[in-house]
């Protein structure tokens, strides 16, 4: 390769993106290196060098510190270079599956958020409701004095061995119709909304009402929803989904928390 062929730092910077301070750095430290070191000082490249300048800036991307970087650039070995992509595609991998639960978590809490704000309170009527996965707990024994509170405990206590994330929104369930208009305050299990969940609420048409207050605090919601059902000669089927949309994570006051019960029609 003749001279005419070769970069000088400040072509070689202006078309990698790097900037002429960092590329002195780097070969101060001996990670990445003019291919040519004149008398006078003046450095120069080759563009194959555009190769591994990029290889050098992926290593600092994935946060590997520059005592690691520098052994690995002075000894390069495809078994070294190996390893080191194993070890890197495995914390990667690590990193990837956590964004994933992340991003689970803020999207399932951001929609349920956006369905209490666009809701009306009090309200009960028939509503088209989007299909939603769930985690089931287990079946709740609401034989203790602090019945509800007490169940909900071992629901928490239960999560982690049920693949049930307690950063999720929870909510309860009813096996029919019937079950909730006796027991509104007392739903069969808990569950946590997750769309890795197995069990699905399906896409459909639900008769749908609202009401404000604590856990287990239904107010009239089933008495409103009994009414609505008997007037209007609707045939619920299915289960009834009780859907707390606003709780600890969006509302202050517990008094505020915005319960959704549906159930399909």
């Amino acid at each position: 390769m003749t001279m005419k062929q070769m970069l000088t730092v400040r072509d070689f910077s202006r078309l990698t993106g790097v900037k002429e301070s960092t590329l002195r750095y780097y070969d101060k430290l001996g990670i990445f290196s003019p291919a040519i070191r004149k008398e006078n000082g003046y450095r120069y490249y080759t563009p194959q060098q555009f190769i591994t300048i990029n290889a050098v800036r992926l290593l600092y991307e994935l946060d590997m510190p520059t005592r690691e970087i520098v052994p690995l650039a002075k000894n390069r070995t495809p078994e070294h270079i190996l390893e080191t992509l194993i070890d890197k595609e495995s914390e990667l991998e690590s990193e990837i599956q956590r964004l994933k639960s992340s991003y689970n978590v803020i999207t399932t809490i951001r929609k349920m958020v956006q369905i209490g704000l666009n809701s009306k309170e009090s309200w009960t009527g028939i509503e088209f409701r989007e299909g939603l996965g769930v985690i089931m707990g287990p079946e709740n024994d609401f034989g203790g004095a602090d019945n509800f509170h007490t169940a909900f405990m071992n629901f928490c206590a239960e999560a982690e061995e049920r693949g049930i994330d307690l950063r999720l929104p929870v909510g309860g369930y009813f096996p029919d119709i019937e079950y909730f208009y006796e027991n509104p305050g007392r739903p069969k299990h808990f569950f946590s909304i997750d769309q890795r969940g197995t069990k699905k609420r399906p896409t459909g048409r639900y008769l749908t009402s609202y009401h404000r207050g604590y856990y287990g605090d239904t107010g009239d919601i089933a008495k409103r929803m009994k009414s609505c059902i008997e007037e209007q000669g609707l045939k619920p089927t299915g289960p009834v989904y009780n859907i707390y949309l606003f709780d600890e994570v969006s509302v202050i006051d517990p008094s505020q928390y915005l319960l959704q019960a549906t159930v399909k029609v």
